[in-house]
């Protein structure tokens, strides 16, 4: 169960960074992503200070944040490109959902693709991590979602929480 946590906590960090990251390539183009990856880079860091890690930690998390930033990076290059085609599409006299299927599916393949690249960094961080630090990491996601939560309200959606 721990072991999961840990996982699903290094995973979703990894996730919530390319999101940001792609967010970041976006329309408004480089300057952002600079800013976002000097961003993501910083919570990083802070992470490596919170469990302590050792430097060769460090070299190796530092390097696979690095593989996952630029294949974010090179996946996101015609972001803006896809974005036009979106809009022409909908904005179209007639809707051509083949076309939105295929952009559809296109984006599919570039988040299994990114996941192809994602999914061993985050193995080699997980395999040079301690359990002790792991559980640390977990600890603190767990922590930052309860923060989040408590900062936009009740757990559960429009409804509030799910009844019992």
């Amino acid at each position: 169960m721990k072991k999961g946590i840990v996982i699903g906590a290094a995973a979703l960090l990894a996730v919530g960074s390319v999101g940001a990251a792609a967010w970041a390539v976006g329309p408004n183009g480089p300057g952002r992503y600079r800013m976002m990856k000097h961003m993501i880079s910083a919570r990083i860091e802070d992470a490596e200070d919170l469990i302590q890690a050792t430097p060769a930690q460090r070299t190796q998390i530092e390097a696979s944040k690095e593989v996952i930033l630029n294949a974010v990076q090179a996946k996101m290059q015609n972001r803006a490109q896809n974005h036009g085609q979106l809009i022409a599409l909908l904005t179209a006299d007639k809707l051509d959902t083949q076309a939105l299927y295929n952009l559809a599916n296109q984006h599919a393949q570039d988040v299994q693709d990114l996941a192809k690249v994602i999914v061993p960094e985050i193995q080699k961080i997980h395999d040079v991590l301690t359990p002790s630090q792991r559980a640390t990491l977990a600890q603190h996601a767990k922590d930052m979602h309860q923060k989040r939560m408590n900062h936009h309200g009740a757990p559960g959606g429009f409804g509030g929480p799910p009844e019992e």
